[in-house]
């Protein structure tokens, strides 16, 4: 396997239901179904749906899909905060055969929730738990009795909802300490750190956004023991000529991961990252020359 495979095999799940990009079922529906034919479906992860909206995914997947020898969708589920067990009666109730929940999401605001969440969750998936990043010492620890996973917010459509890169390191340190998976989610749509609009609207302000290669290499270096200045320094980085890519490594600054440090990241540490845009991503991949 190569370092770019390592590390952007299934990388990028798609949520093109939730906002900035707010599509419609069926146009979301049928964009997925488009990507999946495409030739980077091998970085496409799962279909990202409210489990309030299962239903109304079922009428746009059986509109639009699916020819009987492709392969069943995953989707993940996104519960609500407030009591996952109503969430639970209408996963209980999902029956689309040529789609299956492959996760769970859910948000908590404390460690007594996070314990709640998980009791009622299903344990069929991988599950979830979004919580803020400060409360790592207290949720983490459940999460990994559990054996569920941690989810951090790394943008949002408003600057506010942006974290700090100080904030994101604590959590990765937080996450390896603990040995707890993680993905991301909202604002990385682009591959390095710089500045870009949080909408699709001309009118919206423009603002520092993290990259998904800042966030994911910083959490593969931190696993080979790198010293934090190091770490901050691939998190703030907004050459994307600095990133180099090879068959076997992927090098910048005076560091460097190999394809099996990377798979390795993959596997037990970075999941991947939720993105309302699947394209996004691609074609600033295709701009370094990566793709």
């Amino acid at each position: 396997m190569s370092a770019i495979e390592a590390l952007l095999t299934r990388m990028i799940d798609y949520a093109g239901l939730f906002a900035p990009a707010s599509l419609d079922m069926a146009t979301a529906v049928r964009n997925y179904h488009d990507y999946l034919r495409g030739e980077h479906a091998w970085m496409l992860g799962n279909f990202i749906v409210p489990a309030r909206r299962l239903a109304e995914f079922t009428e746009a997947f059986n509109e639009v899909c699916c020819e009987e020898q492709e392969s069943p969708w995953t989707l993940s589920v996104v519960c609500l905060e407030e009591d996952p067990r109503d969430d639970g009666k209408l996963i209980d109730a999902f029956q689309e055969g040529a789609a299956y929940l492959s996760a769970f999401e859910a948000k908590a605001i404390h460690e007594a929730a996070a314990w709640n969440i998980l009791a009622a969750l299903p344990r069929s998936g991988r599950r979830y738990i979004e919580f803020p990043p400060d409360l790592a010492p207290g949720v983490l620890p459940v999460l990994n009795e559990y054996e569920a996973r941690a989810k951090i917010r790394t943008g949002g459509i408003t600057a506010d909802a942006i974290p700090q890169p100080e904030t994101i390191l604590r959590f990765l340190r937080a996450c390896l300490a603990q040995r707890v998976a993680f993905k991301a989610t909202a604002g990385l749509h682009h591959a390095v750190r710089g500045m870009h609009r949080l909408t699709y609207s001309l009118s919206t302000p423009v603002a520092k956004t993290h990259g998904f290669l800042n966030v994911f290499l910083c959490a593969g270096l931190a696993m080979t023991g790198a010293v934090d200045e190091a770490l901050m320094r691939t998190l703030l980085e907004e050459d994307a000529q600095v990133f180099q890519l090879d068959d076997g490594w992927i090098k910048w600054h005076d560091q460097r991961l190999s394809a099996e440090q990377i798979f390795r990241l993959r596997t037990t540490l970075a999941d991947g990252f939720g993105s309302c845009s699947f394209t996004e991503p691609i074609d600033d991949l295709k701009t370094m020359g990566w793709l």
